[in-house]
């Protein structure tokens, strides 16, 4: 392939500047713009509409058994999508392109024309095609979408961050957005049409970042603070002194270098203040304001999900690294949240032989000894961090369903059935489709509680054999990115 195309990002302030903000216009700018920030950026949502195009990616990161699943994921996709959807792969090498055309031809797959590679030549890559990118919609340009490519939350993506201009390049009919602003990863965002849901852990990073570069200049710190105080009617309380956040980030003791390597604690130098109406301190006013910069960015209200709940005597943290290990929104009303519990009360039911089997066959996929979670096994994270997200949900009026789910310990397995990719829409000749591909581990019990749970909220389930990529903490949706979905919402 030729060298890799230049791309212009968004024409707008510097992407990584914490300028005072100014009131919005009610002004119609120019469909001929090409900077995504003034053509109405909005979020996608996980399952409303159908894919009419997804990113993946495959690099000599994965290899034996995770490389063969992820060959017959795409196998999967490219035969039971509509037989339009287009796929942009990027691709690390020439083998990495010629595995893929080579299981197309044995597959006989529809319309190959409609599978383009992308090479971003930037050196090493992973098969995370969601963590470096966040697609929008653009409400002003019904025939472009937008690429944000963020500030992360890891740090050893490889060269992956090369990945959105390279796709954009090829794709002039997306627009790229580079706002390192925010800090996430496309894992730890998720939306229905209503609103939309981030982690803790990107509220966090967004507002320890936002602080770092606001507390730096005396006089950007004093113009922040009067335009927050002027917009919200609010006052700051400890604007003359350092922020101090309820939280640290510090090193987390992990067996996965693949996992987040920082967590959340409790800040010993944090001592709440007692507050009047209206009054806030600094750190308050910066998760704030880092909410609206998601707000603005995702074109919808956001919900946090994974802060601590203050009314209860454990301290919450997020669930799960990326909060899409861990909940679903299915629709506008119902969201599927893991519950470690009830996996371990399925594999408590399993006979010896069936958990023998399991556990084999989880063991040749990963390459070392893995066991399924038993009664006094700890989660990595705690049950009451699932329950916590549950109960945010209901509180807010969502019909929260439980699925089985087992987060990884030393050894133990990482079981989800929320990673998964989702399409509801109708096609032109009235059948509904209501379709979900479901990662499965070939653990019949725990597969089929699942897809029985799916199958219930009305999804057809088209499982894909996932097991050893699970292994590498990430299934269907972590490897996947839709850039763009049909209809809008």
């Amino acid at each position: 392939m030729g060298a890799r195309p230049a791309v212009t990002p968004a024409e707008a302030s510097p992407s990584d500047s914490f300028q005072v903000s100014s009131k919005q216009e009610n002004t119609t700018p120019p469909v001929t713009s090409n900077n995504p920030r003034e053509l109405g950026e909005k979020q996608f949502a996980d399952s409303h509409g159908r894919v009419k195009h997804l990113a993946l990616m495959l690099s000599s990161y994965a290899s034996g058994a995770t490389r063969t699943q992820m060959l017959g994921a795409y196998k999967t996709l490219f035969t039971k999508m509509e037989p339009d959807t287009r796929f942009s792969i990027a691709v690390g090498s020439s083998r990495d392109r010629k595995d893929v055309e080579d299981m197309m031809k044995k597959a006989n797959v529809a319309n190959p024309e409609r599978i383009e590679f992308v090479d971003p030549q930037a050196g090493s890559l992973t098969v995370w095609a969601r963590d470096m990118m966040v697609p929008l919609q653009l409400t002003q340009d019904g025939n472009r979408t937008a690429l944000l490519e963020q500030t992360p939350l890891h740090d050893w993506h490889d060269n992956d961050s090369a990945v959105p201009g390279a796709i954009c390049a090829v794709n002039p009919q997306i627009l790229l957005d580079q706002d390192k602003r925010i800090v996430t990863d496309g894992g730890d965002v998720m939306a229905n049409t209503k609103e939309s849901f981030v982690g803790h852990y990107s509220l966090a990073a967004t507002a320890k970042k936002m602080a770092d570069r606001v507390e730096s200049d005396p006089e950007l710190k004093a113009k922040f603070v009067a335009d927050y105080q002027e917009r919200t009617g609010k006052r700051v309380v400890d604007a003359d002194k350092s922020v101090t956040f309820p939280f640290q980030m510090v090193d987390r003791e992990t067996d996965n270098p693949e996992a987040l390597q920082w967590t959340l604690v409790e800040n010993p130098k944090f001592k709440a203040a007692p507050l009047r109406t209206n009054e806030v301190t600094s750190a308050q006013m910066y998760e704030e304001e880092s909410k609206k910069l998601f707000e603005e960015k995702f074109g919808k209200p956001v919900t946090i999900l994974g802060m601590d709940q203050l009314d209860t005597p454990h301290v919450e943290e997020p669930a799960s690294d990326h909060m899409d290990m861990g909940c679903t929104p299915i629709d506008d009303n119902t969201f599927l949240v893991g519950d470690p519990g009830l996996a371990k009360k399925i594999v408590a039911g399993m006979s010896s032989k069936e958990l023998d089997d399991a556990e084999r066959l989880l063991s040749e996929s990963a390459g070392k000894p893995v066991r399924l979670p038993r009664d006094g096994d700890r989660n990595r994270d705690n049950q009451e961090d699932f329950d916590a997200y549950a109960k945010t949900l209901s509180d807010k009026g969502y019909n929260v369903v439980r699925v089985p789910h087992a987060e990884p310990g030393l050894s133990r397995s990482y079981i989800s059935y929320n990673n998964c990719l989702m399409e509801r829409f109708s096609r032109e000749d009235g059948t509904d489709v209501r379709r979900v591909f479901l990662p499965v581990y070939g653990i019949p019990k725990l597969d089929d509680a699942a897809t029985k749970i799916w199958e219930e909220q009305n999804f057809e389930v088209i499982p894909m054999e996932l097991g050893a990529l699970s292994q590498r903490w990430g299934a269907l949706r972590c490897v996947s990115n839709w850039l763009d979905r049909s209809p809008h919402a």
